[in-house]
């Protein structure tokens, strides 16, 4: 009597749980993919890499027995004390401040945008280099920051500081009412990262040639949010691309890779596979990036970065797709600024509707549509086959 090969095909809901990098939930993440690529027989390669697992707890100022919650910036240090505070609402404030061994609370301008983690490796702006320049200067025991609606996620409030290797302790929260500067205060910032080791996962289907299609959407999420949209939905559609091109052959090397590591300052996965091409002397020629795609009520659009405008239109005309303003801030830069051609792929409401919901517990599986996933594979997979036959 045979027996059946019993096969495990990937359920959307599996891939909307939390999972920080590092984190029991990634790794989970990271069995399930590597089993059902296998399935398909596609070669797997693991990139090992440390990375940072954060931890926190309850947190508070308290001053005239009046107890305030605040919250710890992600993979802030920890702090516990009594202090004199010191509020700052502008950079030519800060400018004035020679040194100040208490807490600073930064408002108003100071707290408009989160600040790029320092060497963030693919962009780092003068402006926040100088705030940071600035901050070691006065070297305070640690920062409070009053922030509202973060204008590129749905929290409320949000940190502005995100940052491993950061040392003053951080923490932030939408108003401190009645909390005066000549008054001592207490504070607990209770925070702490773990040294983890993760992986970086590549599921490749060899070609005639090394030269690479690249198709990415990052897998890991922020802490406490399931990221349905922010974007399990992307790690879906990987998956059902690679069921739709299983069986063919192809000119390019098709490289399907979950980038773990977009939704964290350390970006850990996305160097472990720019060391793998560099080491193993790879050139990418194309790049199709998912994130943010399938929501409901929606359509997927298409932004085009190096592209000539004839091919551009072909595609767009052939498969009758969306095509969207051009955005940076995906997987996708880092490759487009090497002057290679990428597609990126979000959801037409991201930058309207989606934008209030993500990086928030609201960002849930009700929110994706698998038929229009299913859709989208269909279109990206005939987007390869057209790119592929380019290969010359």
């Amino acid at each position: 009597m045979k027996t059946m090969k019993c096969e495990h095909m990937l359920n959307f809901n599996e891939l909307c749980v939390e999972r920080p990098v590092g984190s029991k939930g990634n790794d989970d993440i990271i069995a399930l993919l590597n089993n059902v690529f296998s399935q398909l027989n596609y070669k797997i390669i693991e990139l090992p890499m440390k990375c940072t697992l954060w931890q926190s707890n309850y947190s508070f100022i308290e001053q005239n027995n009046r107890k305030i919650e605040i919250f710890p910036s992600p993979f802030s240090k920890e702090l516990k004390g009594n202090y004199q505070i010191k509020y700052v609402s502008s950079l030519t404030e800060l400018y004035g401040i020679n040194e100040f061994n208490g807490i600073l609370i930064f408002k108003n301008e100071l707290t408009k945008a989160s600040l790029f983690p320092r060497n963030f490796p693919f962009y780092f702006p003068d402006e926040d280099k100088t705030k940071y320049e600035l901050i070691q200067k006065i070297n305070p025991k640690g920062i409070i920051t009053f922030s509202g609606q973060d204008p590129v996620s749905g929290l409320n409030p949000f940190p502005i500081f995100e940052d491993v290797n950061f040392e003053i302790p951080t923490a932030y929260v939408k108003s401190l009412n009645d909390i005066i500067e000549n008054k001592d205060i207490s504070l607990e910032i209770n925070s702490k990262n773990l040294q983890k080791k993760s992986k970086q996962i590549i599921f490749k289907k060899e070609g005639k040639t090394k030269e690479i299609i690249l198709i990415v959407a990052h897998m890991d999420s922020k802490y406490f949010t399931d990221g349905a949209i922010d974007n399990a939905s992307g790690v879906y559609t990987l998956y059902e691309i690679a069921k739709l091109i299983n069986a063919t052959n192809f000119n390019h090397t098709i490289e399907i890779v979950p980038f773990n590591g977009e939704d964290s300052p350390e970006v850990s996965g996305q160097l472990a596979y720019l060391k793998y091409l560099e080491k193993n002397k790879l050139k990418i020629k194309y790049v199709i990036n998912l994130d943010g795609v399938g929501h409901i009520d929606s359509e997927n659009m298409f932004s085009f970065y190096n592209f000539n405008e004839d091919e551009k239109k072909e595609i767009i005309g052939k498969n009758k797709i969306l095509e969207g303003e051009q955005w940076y801030s995906g997987d996708h830069g880092i490759f487009l600024f090497q002057d290679i051609p990428c597609i990126a792929i979000t959801a037409s409401s991201m930058f309207t509707d989606l934008m209030k919901i993500t990086h928030t517990k609201k960002d849930n599986m009700d929110l994706v549509d698998i038929k229009i996933l299913k859709k989208l594979s269909k279109t990206i997979s005939k987007i390869i086959k057209k790119l592929d036959a380019n290969f010359v």
